[in-house]
């Protein structure tokens, strides 16, 4: 947050845009890292929660990409929203009961409209008075470390063109990098633009707002050394020096007072003073690194890697206690480094690092020190490493030693305290994301050992944390990274114990899920006896259930069952790639499911009117064709706008309407495809016609 007095010149101009009911409707701040864009947004946050037009604020954060989704944003925003609203709360719960699947969908086009576009617009009329504000932060942290390439970007980025439609009352303040995607949105898309400078353009306010939180910072410091420090030490010229030096950078003006702060004042100030060239943000990180790890040793700096990879590259926060253990370092190497890096990163309970750009300069060649350099790939191979010697190192038959096979794991008692004696937190993170580590990484021999012995002796084990954590739901997916990691890196020919994994979780997911102990006692006994899965393990376990009729020997032909539909499904066609299902539904709807997991990964997709009689993908797998029609005794009723005997056309990735409705026929359409290129549509009607379409535009 803002230190009282300062930034008064940017808190005015977003104050005078607050209250302008005639401007755009979307604000947004751009600048360099460490500018100061974050306090700017905490303080706007607080000056609206006092004016009672906080709407809701949404803080995204890069090491949290897994949890800060684009679906996450706009539930969160929904949820203040309505708490805050009672015409906006009516309006979304009278959505919900249409259709409650809403907040889970991953259609992001259709989370949006019916959570926030359509609430506020069919309220607008309903809220006078103060109108909410909604605050989203570091726009450009959204996606993780694939940022702009990333598919959570690309969706976000929509649905902010999407708002900036929005009656103008309705505003949104957002705070980015000004990174070439972003750039690009603004540039079509309405807005109020504000800029805040670094360099030789920073201007005289950010230098005197500067100075002043540098007085305030170091008379802290001074208090504590009373006999040693006068109370305004460092000195006004000191002090003038070092907000020149910071060139409008506040992420520079923290990161030495917490320097300062971490040994002996006058010292650490004297390095930045001494004309070591820490006036900007690489050589100030430089600087911190030199002088905290002076002597760098060959396992000093793979224990550093290897800290700083996982912080990075972490899909949830890991702990000190976690990463000790994942790494079998030390507890002298685990606090020698923490220490070090106190100016730079938070180690109280969860490993942090303070601001993104201590991450840019870390992995970026061009600047970090090859000590320190984090290799995404290197880092990479080695957290996969250290999750897979984990699990085998941990999992074991009865983790939590239940006594009772009667009992689903809710009512076990003391289940939660058994689970954090016996699952630690680095063997639950290992557990349960050693799959999105794998996806990233070449082959290399050692990870493949690992994983063959995961496959053939611990796999039920596996199944036990997934069972005892709730995460049952996340094993297909992972296994599918497996079975892809397998065939691309090594060759089809080693993916088959893997598929047969999959299929066993598939088809005894809800057994699992509810009780660890029928995982031998109800899904291996019934697993086919001819399964690889039920060849390898059956055989350690000589006490379970015999099967003495009815026994399958293969899986059975129906690979999976989709559920999810309300009504009965008309037609179904596979995408190109086979990967993906599409089907539609007497229910109206249009849903797209994984062939691999039967997961449902796009829909439900709701614009038709009418039951769906035909769907099709195009050649590219990108987009998805759709007609509905009437029956012949309603054609009367058909209007314009209905989307009967009409023709859609989808983006198989986000669910967006691209094209249509296309009409034209006169009688129900039965039936459509693309052309082999992609670029036109026929259908079949009813009326006795055969139409060809533009599906382009």
């Amino acid at each position: 947050e803002c230190m009282e007095g300062t930034r008064r010149d940017i808190l005015a101009e977003i104050n005078s845009w607050l209250d302008d009911i005639n401007a755009p409707n979307i604000l947004w701040l751009k600048g360099h890292p460490g500018v100061g864009k974050s306090a700017i947004s905490s303080s706007l946050v607080e000056h609206l929660r006092s004016l009672t037009r906080l709407g809701s604020n949404f803080f995204f954060r890069r090491e949290k990409a897994n949890n800060m989704t684009v679906n996450a944003l706009w539930r969160v925003v929904a949820y203040d929203l309505a708490r805050r609203y009672p015409p906006v709360k009516e309006n979304i719960v009278a959505g919900l009961k249409i259709d409650e699947t809403i907040p889970t969908t991953v259609n992001v086009d259709k989370l949006f409209r019916q959570l926030i576009h359509d609430p506020l617009v069919a309220g607008e009329m309903m809220l006078t008075g103060s109108l909410p504000v909604v605050v989203i932060d570091a726009l450009d942290e959204c996606g993780g470390l694939d940022g702009q390439h990333s598919e959570q970007r690309k969706h976000v980025l929509q649905t902010l063109k999407a708002w900036s439609r929005l009656p103008r009352k309705f505003k949104l303040f957002v705070t980015s990098r000004n990174e070439i995607d972003i750039s690009q949105l603004f540039s079509t898309t309405s807005h109020h633009p504000m800029e805040l400078f670094a360099g030789q353009s920073a201007k005289l306010q950010s230098f005197n707002d500067i100075t002043t939180f540098l007085k305030d910072r170091f008379q802290k410091i001074a208090i504590k050394y009373p006999r040693s420090l006068s109370p305004d030490w460092p000195g006004h010229q000191v002090i003038l020096e070092l907000a020149t030096m910071a060139q409008g950078l506040f992420i520079w003006v923290k990161v030495i007072i917490n320097f300062a702060d971490r040994g002996d004042p006058k010292e650490q100030l004297s390095l930045i003073l001494r004309g070591d060239g820490a006036s900007d943000m690489t050589k100030l990180y430089s600087l911190i690194l030199d002088t905290s790890f002076p002597n760098r040793t060959e396992n000093f700096v793979q224990c550093f890697r290897s800290i700083l990879g996982a912080v990075i590259l972490a899909k949830a926060p890991f702990s000190t206690s976690s990463l000790l253990h994942l790494f079998s370092l030390t507890d002298t190497t685990m606090e020698h480094i923490c220490n070090g890096l106190q100016a730079v990163m938070d180690s109280r309970d969860s490993l942090r690092i303070h601001h993104q750009s201590f991450v840019d300069f870390l992995m970026d060649q061009s600047k970090c020190p090859t000590s320190f350099l984090i290799d995404r790939k290197r880092e990479g191979q080695t957290l996969i490493t250290a999750c897979l010697r984990t699990m085998k190192d941990s999992l074991r038959f009865n983790i939590c030693n239940l006594e009772s096979s009667y009992l689903r794991n809710k009512d076990v008692q003391n289940i939660t305290a058994r689970i954090e004696e016996c699952i630690p937190r680095h063997l639950s993170y290992s557990s349960c994301f050693w799959a999105n580590h794998l996806a990233e990484i070449p082959f290399k021999a050692e990870v493949f050992n690992y994983l063959d012995n995961f496959m053939n002796k611990q796999f039920l084990y596996w199944l036990e944390v997934l069972s005892l954590l709730g995460r049952v739901n996340i094993a297909s997916s992972m296994l599918q990274t497996l079975i892809k990691y397998l065939q691309v890196r090594i060759g089809r020919k080693t993916d088959a114990m893997a598929k047969d994994m999959q299929k066993f979780v598939v088809t005894f997911g809800s057994v699992i899920s509810q009780s660890l102990p029928h995982i031998y006692l109800s899904a291996l006994p019934f697993a086919p006896r001819n399964s690889t899965v039920s060849l390898q393990y059956i055989k350690d376990y000589p006490q379970t259930l015999i099967i003495q009729m009815g026994e399958q020997s293969e899986w059975p032909r129906t690979q999976n069952v989709l559920i999810g539909h309300k009504g009965g499904v008309n037609t179904v066609s596979f995408s190109p790639d086979g990967r993906r299902i599409v089907s539609g539904s007497d229910d109206m709807t249009i849903r797209v499911w994984g062939a691999d997991t039967g997961e449902m990964v796009l829909g439900p997709l709701q614009r038709h009117n009418h039951p769906i009689d035909s769907v099709a993908f195009s050649p590219d797998g990108r987009r998805i064709v759709s007609v509905s029609s009437e029956e012949p005794r309603a054609l009367a009723l058909v209007t314009p706008d209905s989307s009967s005997n009409t023709v859609l056309v989808w983006d198989a990735e986000t669910g967006e309407l691209v094209v249509g409705p296309l009409q034209g026929h006169t009688g129900p359409v039965k039936s459509v495809a693309f052309s082999p290129d992609g670029r036109r549509l026929v259908s079949g009607s009813d009326d006795w016609t055969i139409r060809v379409w533009d599906a382009e535009t």
